[in-house]
C-alpha cells in the first residue's frame, strides 16, 4: 500500500513539474478562438505593483489565460457539459446563470481596441435595402425556435440577445442627467435624446419583451421625465417596421449600421433635416463576424450555433470628404488618425470596430460640409450611428462618458468643451441596458456636475 501511495505521489509531483516546465518554455497564446477574445499578457514587474498586490492579480490572470493546453481543456469541458446539456436549443425550463450583462455593460465592459484599424478602401456589394414604411407599428411575431434563458442572455435559435429590465429609479436618474446636460448647455444648443431598443425588443419571445422587459415602455418612461428643452426622438416605430431586415446582429449585442440608419432617419425628421438615401453611399462587407454575445456564452455548448452561423457586417461609407481623429482626453492635444469606416484585418474578431475603430474618450469627424457642429454623447451603439451624421454637419464630435470624471480617468467640463467647439446640436444616444445602469447614469451626470 505504501508503495502504491509512493508511486501515486511521485506521478503527481512529476506531472506538476512537467506542467511547470511546460509553462516556462511554451509560447504564450495571444488570442482565444473559442472565447473570441484577447488573452492577458505577462505583466511587467515593479516593486510598487507587487506591494499593492496588483502584480499578483495580473500575473494570475496571465497564467489562467496561458495555461498549457488551455484551449484543449476548455473544449473538453464543453464536451463534458454536453452530456447534461444535450441540445443547443434546450427548453425554456432549462435555466443557467452565465453573466449579468447589465452589470458588465455598466462597468464599460464592451470590447475596445488598443490599436485602431486604419481606414479601409475595400468595396463589396451590400444587398440591404430599406423596405416601404408604414404608419402602424407591427406587433413582433413569436419566434419559431424555443428560447433558452442564460441569465441576462437569451438564446433563440441562432440569435443571442441581452434582455433589459425596467428600473424606474435608475431611469429617473438617467433622465435627470439628460435634463441637467440640456440645462447646462443652454438654449443656444439643441439637446436631443435618442433611446433605441435592442434586438430583444423584436425577436425575443413575448415574456422577454413585455411587462418589465417592454423596451418601448422603458423608453417612453424615460421620455416622460424629460424637460421641455430636451427633444426626444422616437426611433422605436421605424425600427419595428424593418424587423424583416438585417438591423441587428445575431451573435453580437449591437445593431447593424442599417439599423442605425433607420434611427438616423427618425432623428432627421425630428431635427428638420433631409435624410440621405442609402443608394448614395459606397458599401462593403466583412463576413464571419462572431460578436460579443458569443464571447459571453462561448463556454456553453448552446453557443456553438452562433459560431457555426456567424454574422456578416455591412458598412456604408460617407460620401463627403472627412478626417477622423480620436483623442485620449478632452484637451484634444494628442490625436490619432483613424477611419470613420475602418479597415478590419481577418484576424480581428470584433468586426464592430469597423465603425470608428471602437470606443474612444473623444472622436472628432471633420467634414467639408458647410453646416453646424454636432456633439454626440454615447456608448458603442453610437459608433454605427455617427457616420450617417457626416452629411449634415461640418464637425461631429463623439464623447464616451465612461471615459471621464471617474476612477482616475481624465476630467471633462462638457459645457466649456461645447463652448470651445461651438456646438449647436447635442445628441445623447443610448440603448436600454445603459438606461438601466445606475453607473452609466451617474457618469453621464458627472459631465456637467
Amino acid at each position: 500500500m505504501k508503495k502504491l501511495y509512493f508511486c501515486f505521489c511521485f506521478l503527481l509531483l512529476a506531472l506538476m513539474l512537467f506542467v511547470g516546465l511546460r509553462s516556462l518554455t511554451d509560447e504564450d497564446a495571444v488570442f482565444s478562438e473559442s472565447e473570441n477574445r484577447k488573452l492577458a499578457s505577462k505583466p511587467d514587474f515593479s516593486l510598487s505593483s507587487m506591494l499593492h498586490g496588483e502584480w499578483f492579480e495580473d500575473y494570475l490572470s496571465y497564467y489562467n489565460d496561458t495555461f498549457p493546453n488551455r484551449e484543449s481543456l476548455l473544449e473538453s469541458n464543453r464536451t463534458l457539459n454536453g452530456f447534461y446539456q444535450f441540445t443547443a436549443l434546450a427548453g425554456e425550463d432549462d435555466v443557467q446563470i452565465v453573466i449579468d450583462f447589465q452589470s458588465n455593460a455598466a462597468h464599460g465592459g464592451e470590447a475596445l481596441s488598443s490599436e485602431p484599424p486604419a481606414s479601409s478602401s475595400e468595396d463589396a456589394p451590400d444587398s440591404s435595402e430599406p423596405s416601404e414604411t408604414s404608419e402602424s407599428v407591427p406587433e413582433p411575431t413569436e419566434p419559431d425556435a424555443p428560447a433558452e434563458d442564460l441569465g441576462q442572455a437569451l438564446l433563440v435559435g441562432n440569435r443571442a440577445m441581452d434582455v433589459p429590465t425596467m428600473d424606474t429609479g435608475v431611469l429617473k436618474t438617467y433622465a435627470q442627467a439628460v435634463n441637467d446636460i440640456a440645462d447646462a448647455l443652454g438654449n443656444n444648443v439643441r439637446t436631443f435624446c435618442i433611446d433605441v431598443p435592442n434586438a430583444a425588443a423584436f425577436y425575443a419571445p413575448k415574456d422577454y419583451r413585455t411587462g418589465i422587459h417592454d423596451q418601448q415602455d422603458i423608453i417612453e418612461t424615460c421620455y416622460d421625465q424629460l424637460n421641455s428643452n430636451v427633444i426626444s426622438v422616437d426611433a422605436y416605430p421605424v425600427l419595428a417596421r424593418h424587423t424583416d431586415e438585417y438591423i441587428y446582429f445575431r451573435t453580437d449585442h449591437h445593431w447593424t449600421q442599417l439599423g442605425a440608419y433607420y434611427a438616423y432617419t427618425a432623428f432627421c425628421e425630428t431635427a428638420g433635416l433631409q435624410a440621405e438615401s442609402l443608394d448614395k453611399f459606397e458599401t462593403g462587407s466583412y463576413s464571419n463576424f462572431v460578436g460579443s454575445m458569443y464571447t459571453y456564452l462561448s463556454s456553453y455548448p448552446q453557443a456553438s450555433i452562433l459560431a457555426e452561423e456567424p454574422d456578416t457586417l455591412h458598412y456604408y461609407r460617407p460620401f463627403v470628404d472627412l478626417n477622423t481623429t480620436y483623442y485620449t482626453d478632452a484637451t484634444l492635444s494628442a490625436g490619432y488618425a483613424i477611419g470613420t469606416i475602418c479597415f478590419i484585418e481577418d484576424y480581428v474578431s470584433n468586426k464592430y470596430l469597423t465603425y470608428l475603430g471602437g470606443d474612444h474618450p473623444v472622436t472628432v469627424i471633420e467634414t467639408n460640409v458647410d453646416g453646424p457642429v454636432c456633439l454626440v454623447i454615447k456608448e458603442s451603439y453610437g459608433n454605427a450611428f455617427a457616420p450617417w451624421l457626416t452629411s449634415h454637419y461640418s464637425k461631429v464630435i463623439l464623447i464616451d462618458p465612461r471615459e471621464f470624471n471617474r476612477d482616475g480617468m481624465p476630467s471633462l467640463d462638457l459645457v466649456e468643451f461645447a463652448r470651445q467647439q461651438n456646438v449647436s446640436d447635442c445628441i445623447i444616444l443610448n440603448y436600454p441596458i445603459m438606461l438601466s445602469s445606475s453607473y452609466y447614469a451617474d457618469w453621464l451626470g458627472r459631465l456637467v456636475d
